[in-house]
């Protein structure tokens, strides 16, 4: 396939009364072949620009979104937690009009996989969750707060804005990938300066809403085909700051009936999705789950 034919599209999808945007690759095909891509917390749709173009390249039609509050979506006031993101993620899926997805879910977009997988079995096809869905570690907060920090902060230009963020070994190995994704996280104001589009109020209702919600029960109802991807470095060196220690994803194979675990080596929690091996292993377990040509 060429590069032309996976080349990504906008969307800008008006659903629950925001508008999102959305990113696709390739083209719709066979509604069997449709992949949600969701990113985390504070992260945007160009998470998946590698992860996009792969898929798509072996036939598949991956559809990356920007969640509400992030990236270019609409950022309301309110309306942040699992149900409304399961919910935008359903009516993008009838956007477009597939009645099912296979879901690839990072972080916080993994646990909105596992919330649509258990409330909405019947959407949901294959499911590959993305370091995510276990008790989080007590270092968790200061791991990912590199990340936090730059909520509602002020930098003096774009570039310093741009410098700050890849200054942090999190985020090393790629510059030309994350400085993409950087820039579609930032905006800069009439005055110069650079700040990040996330509202630090979203996130914080965010994080709110996910310690009010039983996520821990969520795995016992989730009956999708579910490989669970965990990275084995961690945010703070060695196994410190890991986001799904080994010990959490084996706990939650244990749960989810027919799922099966892999380990990236040598990556974090935000550099897994980079690594060549992510792609292969994602790639075989959807080819898994093909539609049959008749």
């Amino acid at each position: 396939m060429s590069k032309s034919a996976t080349a990504p599209r906008d969307h800008d999808i008006p659903v629950n009364g925001v508008t999102l945007r959305a990113v696709t690759w390739g083209e719709p095909g066979d509604p069997g072949w449709a992949v949600v891509l969701v990113h985390g917390i504070t992260a945007n749709g160009q998470y998946w620009t590698d992860t996009g173009p792969a898929l798509a390249a072996r036939g598949w039609f991956p559809i990356a979104l920007d969640l509400r509050g992030r990236g270019q979506s609409d950022k309301p006031p309110h309306g942040y937690g699992l149900p409304f993101h399961a919910n935008d993620i359903l009516a993008i899926l009838d956007h477009f009009g597939l009645a099912t997805s296979h879901y690839v879910g990072h972080s916080l977009g993994g646990l909105i996989g596992l919330y649509l997988a258990a409330v909405h079995p019947h959407r949901m096809g294959r499911f590959v969750l993305v370091d995510a869905g276990g008790n989080l570690p007590p270092d968790t907060m200061e791991a990912i707060a590199p990340a936090m920090a730059r909520l509602g902060v002020a930098y003096p230009s774009l570039d310093a804005y741009l410098e700050a963020m890849l200054a942090s070994p999190h985020f090393a190995g790629d510059r030309p990938f994350w400085e993409r994704y950087f820039r579609h996280d930032a905006e800069t104001r009439p005055d110069g300066t650079a700040i990040s589009v996330v509202p630090r109020d979203a996130i914080t209702e965010e994080q709110a809403s996910l310690f009010l919600t039983r996520t821990d029960v969520l795995p016992e109802y989730v009956k999708a085909p579910t490989l669970i991807v965990r990275a084995t470095d961690g945010l703070l060196g060695g196994e410190r700051g890991q986001i799904l220690p080994a010990a959490e994803a084996e706990r939650l194979h244990g749960i989810i009936a027919g799922s099966r675990v892999v380990e990236i080596a040598g990556t974090n929690h935000y550099s897994i999705v980079l690594a060549d091996r992510f792609i292969d292993e994602v790639v075989a377990f959807l080819d898994e789950g093909r539609p049959v040509a008749g």
